[in-house]
């Protein structure tokens, strides 16, 4: 049988100050994983138009201008390869995903400016050039807060 000795005040354990801070790492690879499903979702939606499920403002894919049919390819194929990488949470995802979307800004800057053919009709609208620029913006900040934390010792 045990007796437990009554703990006096002095005794109490110390209680440190714990600083609420921010988990950087859990931030990024949630949002990583968030970003992999809207890259994946869009990369499925480039094989809809490619495969006839959908058109592009009601063109069918066979008879898009050459240009517009190699850009929908290109991103039919490198958003998937994003979506995995990012989901995985790997760089490279990071990286691939970037590529793509600096092309897509690319395209869309270029449709306004009077460059003419398959870049006027591939140009997304401004909403959606402006959520690129803003993730792009968030996923920098993100990583290099994971990565600031990671140095600290304080990351997973």
């Amino acid at each position: 049988m045990s007796t437990t000795k009554p703990r006096l005040s002095g005794d109490a354990p110390i209680q440190a100050h714990v600083e609420t801070r921010l988990d950087w790492v859990r931030i990024l690879t949630w949002f990583l994983r968030a970003l992999a499903l809207l890259a994946l979702g869009r990369g499925l939606s480039q094989w809809a138009v490619i495969c006839g499920f959908h058109t592009l403002d009601g063109v069918d894919f066979e008879e898009l201008a050459p240009g517009l049919q190699t850009a929908t390819i290109f991103f039919a194929v490198i958003q998937l390869v994003a979506g995995v990488g990012l989901w995985l949470t790997a760089a490279w995802g990071g990286v691939v995903w970037i590529l793509t979307a600096l092309v897509a800004l690319a395209i869309d800057v270029s449709a306004p400016i009077g460059i003419q053919g398959w870049v006027q009709t591939a140009g997304r609208p401004l909403a959606a050039s402006l959520v690129d620029i803003a993730l792009i913006v968030f996923y920098v900040i993100a990583a290099t807060m994971a990565a600031r934390q990671i140095d600290q010792g304080t990351g997973d």
